[in-house]
């Protein structure tokens, strides 16, 4: 089915992100800024086209739904409202705007074309949804374009809610599209856009978009400052480069960016910085696959934010991580000054074989360096690695986590779940249950040898171990003395509590409403092992709690 607009004088275009449903949600980033930038490119190439931005999903609220059957098996997982310092999940929620609330608000702003971002392969069935309630208005052609799309264009379109779908990056497809509605151009002169014609579903080929010194700055004119916020301060998102040097074998980038990796020019990002700052915002969130790639340009980017914001007025965080690689002691104190005091650092693996297996190109012994400078300065320093990862072992993951166990540094542990496009999906036929998995929740289930009984404990001894990184204890001790110990706040006395009822018994518990609850799914072996092989556990005051001693149980895990 195609569509034209004769009369395009009044179009009114809606671009909207999906509510999600999952065990849990991030508050904080949310914004949603690829609509944000094709609005922009629209207004710019386009300037009597009507644009609004819709966003369904954060600052909604949530509802409880039933969890989907794909993921049933996880109520055993997370099956009370644990109230401990070592909780993860508990309830399957809705997080966003109802479906029926969304098309009440679809009739009310009678869109002419509804665009609908579907970022995360796990939550495509919440953008088909929406898809779906638009299309129960007849003449109102849907185009999806996101992440997902590009990883699998041919099964979204195959949908009867989907007309149009965009590949890859969207702002120059978004105007082209409009200008074939408006029968400037043909269908097929349309970068990237996939339709279907007379029962086939046809792919244009992708041409490159925009120079990226060109895109103009995103338009967040739908959103006040204050609707996402870190820490209660006005936060937005920033994107300084689009793409990624590298080919990690579980990442799935390339699918929408393509293989090349550009960047911007240090004086454009400046620019938009300062447009920020007039406009309210005190928090920037570098969401780069790379922000440090060209060092050079960074370096030269914190010089210049260190004089037109001195005293750090501004705050600047990387929350989709930092390469470690292209980080030196420079750097980082050039970083601080400017206002970073956080890192995200991705680890991976400590195993060396299982980072080259993964494609990552770089050392333990450059990562350790970063971490102590990063220590020294006083960042708040949180490593990410992945449990379950292909290639890996239980072996690998337990040298991991006591590896920074030891460290001064927080541990971000993600389970592994695969994206349709990522190298190590490559010769699969994912199915749509494979879908609905490629979530950490999920616990890297169907993904590898793994039970996800492993998983689970070891997801579950990261919190342990940052519990106890985050006691504020004045001289190293032994973790024999720390739980003999009386506490006066009520989180980490239920913590120590657990912990030497754990060391008693064998046993960890749910902490719940109604008394302590049996965790069945825990491995107590697995977790002596992470403490026994980390041997003492580096707190972020720089003290220590020695681990290895008569605790419970002996490692017996092959």
């Amino acid at each position: 089915m195609h569509f034209t607009m004769k009369n395009t004088a009044r179009m009114k275009i809606l671009l909207i992100q999906p509510p999600v449903r999952d065990f849990y949600d991030t508050d904080i980033r949310l914004q949603p800024i690829g609509l944000c930038y094709i609005r922009a490119a629209i207004r710019h190439f386009i300037p009597d086209v009507e644009v609004i931005i819709k966003d369904y999903h954060s600052g909604c609220g949530r509802k409880t739904v039933s969890i989907p059957k794909e993921l049933a098996y996880l109520a055993e997982y997370y099956p009370v409202a644990d109230k401990s310092p070592f909780s993860v999940f508990h309830r399957y929620y809705h997080f966003g705007a109802s479906f029926d609330a969304i098309a009440a608000e679809l009739a009310e702003i009678r869109p002419d074309i509804v665009g609908i971002s579907s970022l995360f392969t796990p939550y495509y069935r919440e953008a088909l949804e929406v898809a779906r309630r638009v299309k129960m208005r007849p003449g109102v052609p849907v185009v999806m374009g996101g992440p997902h799309v590009s990883e699998v264009p041919e099964k979204v379109l195959d949908s009867p809610f989907v007309d149009y779908i965009i590949q890859g990056e969207g702002e120059r497809p978004m105007v082209e599209f409009i200008q074939y509605l408006r029968g400037r151009i043909r269908v097929e002169e349309v970068s990237g856009l996939g339709y279907k014609r007379r029962q086939k579903l046809c792919l244009n080929q992708r041409r490159q978009n925009y120079h990226i010194d060109q895109l103009p700055f995103p338009d967040l004119s739908d959103f006040p400052p204050a609707r996402y916020k870190l820490n209660g301060r006005p936060m937005t998102f920033m994107i300084t480069s689009r793409g990624c040097p590298h080919r990690c074998s579980f990442c799935s980038v390339h699918s929408v960016f393509g293989a090349g990796y550009r960047s911007r020019s240090v004086s454009n990002i400046l620019e938009e910085i300062e447009l920020r700052h007039r406009q309210g915002y005190r928090v920037i969130d570098f969401e780069d696959d790379n922000l440090t790639y060209h060092m050079n340009d960074f370096r030269e980017l914190c010089r210049r934010l260190i004089e037109r914001f001195p005293g750090r007025q501004m705050e600047f965080v990387a929350m989709n991580g930092t390469s470690y690689m292209n980080l030196n002691d420079e750097l980082l104190e050039l970083m601080l000054h400017a206002g970073f005091t956080k890192l995200n650092l991705s680890l991976v693996s400590a195993d060396k074989d299982v980072r080259a297996s993964a494609g990552r190109p770089h050392t333990l012994e450059a990562y350790v360096k970063v971490v102590d400078k990063a220590v020294e300065l006083s960042f708040k320093t949180v490593s990410y690695h992945i449990l379950g990862l292909p290639g890996d072992s239980i072996a690998g993951m337990v040298n991991t986590l006591a590896f920074n166990a030891r460290l001064p540094v927080l541990l971000g542990a993600s389970p592994f779940y695969r994206t349709p496009k990522s190298p190590l999906a490559q010769g699969l036929q994912l199915t749509e249950e494979d879908y609905i998995k490629a979530r950490l929740t999920a616990l890297a289930a169907g993904t590898g040898p793994f039970r996800p009984e492993d998983i689970y404990t070891l997801f579950i001894t990261v919190r342990v171990i940052n519990f106890l990184k985050g006691l504020d204890i004045p001289e190293s001790s032994d973790l024999d003395t720390l739980l003999s110990q009386t506490w006066n706040d009520n989180r980490t006395r239920i913590g120590i509590e657990m912990l030497g009822e754990f060391l008693k018994t064998g046993v960890l518990n749910f902490h719940t409403s109604g008394g302590n609850i049996p965790n069945k799914k825990f491995n107590a072996e697995l977790f002596i092992r992470v403490l026994d092989e980390a041997g003492h556990i580096g707190c972020l005051n720089g003290k220590r709690i020695l681990t290895q001693g008569p605790i419970y149980g002996t490692p017996t895990v092959s």
